[in-house]
């Protein structure tokens, strides 16, 4: 499913594309459940920050659950993984039967979780781990997130938990540090709760949706982050989830063919957890 000009839904149609073969460190994945992110309403509408210009026609997608159709030693035909796309730099999607991927940018599929909760993981899961990382909490520190029960919100929660972070609801306060996952006047809100000289991140830069970082106050100093598409820690996300530390929710499945109606669900908002689809 590929925009040949960017613009609203109705413009991810069907397109049949060459399957680029496989390099020396790359192999070709069968795609067995993709994420839709808001990241991908941006490449849709031609918004999105990629590195280079964008080429047409587009297949947006970053992450998925697949399993290697063209292997090699390292990873051999039938291995079960979850991979992210990278698009920002690659400009290569997920929204596709196949896909030729880094071997850099795989894991092996998490056990236990089914194709749609695995595909839901990669993207949001490396943003949480970029969040914390940059709040750099210590065990016993408060951590307020807003949005929760959101993909990026939830993930983060259970990650900082299993580290011996607090994490609190809106509300209380004052905080040690914030997670805005919203933007507008909950980041404001979310701001607000945390003590001076404390840390606040925002997942929500401002051309995404307006309100999201704000100016330096209090001796707080507000951070955009974003995905670090690092081997090792996709890896780690894996693991914790065979461990059982981490689980996605998976709100509605929509067929590939359907991802204009599942943009259009998403764009309509108050999604419970994530949409994914189905090839």
């Amino acid at each position: 499913m590929a925009v040949a000009s960017f613009g609203p839904s109705e413009n991810l149609k069907p397109v049949r594309l060459t399957v680029p073969e496989p390099g020396p460190d790359e192999v070709v994945v069968k795609v067995d459940a993709v994420a839709v992110n808001p990241a991908d309403l941006g490449m849709r509408e031609g918004r999105y920050p990629w590195a280079d210009e964008p080429r047409l026609p587009l297949v947006p997608g970053y992450d998925l659950a697949g399993t290697v159709e063209v292997g090699n030693a390292d990873w051999p035909s039938g291995t079960k993984v979850i991979a992210i796309t990278e698009h920002k730099n690659t400009q290569i999607g997920a929204y596709a039967e196949f896909v030729t991927l880094p071997t850099r940018l795989l894991a092996l599929a998490p056990e236990g979780m089914d194709v749609a909760q695995a595909a839901a993981l990669p993207l949001a899961g490396l943003t949480a781990i970029e969040a914390l990382s940059a709040l750099d909490l210590a065990p016993g520190a408060t951590l307020l997130v807003n949005g929760p029960r959101g993909a990026v919100g939830s993930l983060t929660v259970q990650i900082a938990k299993h580290r011996g972070i607090t994490v609190v609801a809106n509300g209380e306060g004052p905080v040690d540090a914030a997670l805005d996952t919203v933007g507008g006047e909950r980041a404001q809100a979310a701001f607000d709760s945390v003590r001076d000289n404390g840390r606040y991140v925002t997942v929500v830069p401002e051309f995404w949706v307006p309100g999201g970082p704000f100016t330096e106050a209090r001796g707080i100093k507000p951070q955009v982050v974003a995905a670090q598409f690092e081997t090792d820690r996709l890896r780690e996300l894996a693991r914790l989830a065979s461990e059982g530390v981490l689980t996605t929710t998976v709100g509605e499945e929509f067929p590939l063919t359907e991802a204009a109606a599942a943009h259009a669900r998403l764009e309509a908002g108050g999604v419970r957890g994530k949409l994914v689809l189905i090839p």
